[in-house]
């Protein structure tokens, strides 16, 4: 016999301290899932669909030939899953302070200093983890690099840069290079770099 427990959103995000109320997350979702349209609602004439199907690959054919609703359907779920990344690759002011041992105004002037990098997430501030060390500290010429992301990036695409191995810095991330105490500038050019795609 199995037994069921239902847990609530809230009981979930208080759990695990991460300093958004579950009305902020569901807005969030909502807004994010809202933003996803359906292409059956603007179908693809023959003549857009046989150019894609020649000059889009492979893979164009294969999307064209899948059900809309499956393709709403997948799009909704990866949202769900970035949304769901985002909160647990990182932590709320509070969880910061805890973390480096400070009080909770620290973390907002080092933020309004530029020293440390958020991003708006429902009403609040989320602080990405690659940003601190596993001994709770933040990472050597943080500050370098947090004044060269440029505003228009997403956290997904800093936390991203952040753990790819690049070659200017021998095929290290710019985590590693920057836990490693390599010096900050070139990975604050490369990263400033992303704001010109």
């Amino acid at each position: 016999m199995s037994m069921t427990v239902e847990v609530t959103l809230e009981e979930v995000l208080a759990r695990h301290n991460v300093g958004i109320s579950g009305t902020e997350f569901l807005a969030e979702l909502d807004a994010d899932l809202s933003r996803i349209t359906d292409p059956a609602a603007a179908p693809l004439s023959a003549t857009e669909a046989a150019f894609l199907r020649e000059h889009a690959g492979p893979a164009a054919g294969e999307v064209l030939d899948t059900d809309p609703a499956v393709l709403v359907r997948d799009a909704r779920r990866a949202e769900v899953s970035r949304i769901a990344e985002l909160v647990a690759g990182s932590a709320g002011i509070a969880e910061v302070a805890l973390l480096l041992g400070v009080d909770r105004s620290r973390i907002s002037q080092r933020l309004s200093a530029g020293s440390l990098w958020s991003f708006r997430l429902g009403q609040g501030r989320r602080l990405p983890r690659w940003q601190f060390t596993a001994d709770g500290h933040s990472l050597p010429g943080l500050d370098v690099v947090v004044a060269a992301i440029p505003a228009e990036l997403s956290p997904e695409s800093v936390t991203g840069f952040m753990d790819t191995p690049q070659p200017e810095l021998e095929g290290r991330t710019p985590l590693a290079h920057l836990a490693g105490g390599g010096d900050p500038r070139p990975v604050a050019a490369l990263v400033a770099g992303l704001g010109l795609w």
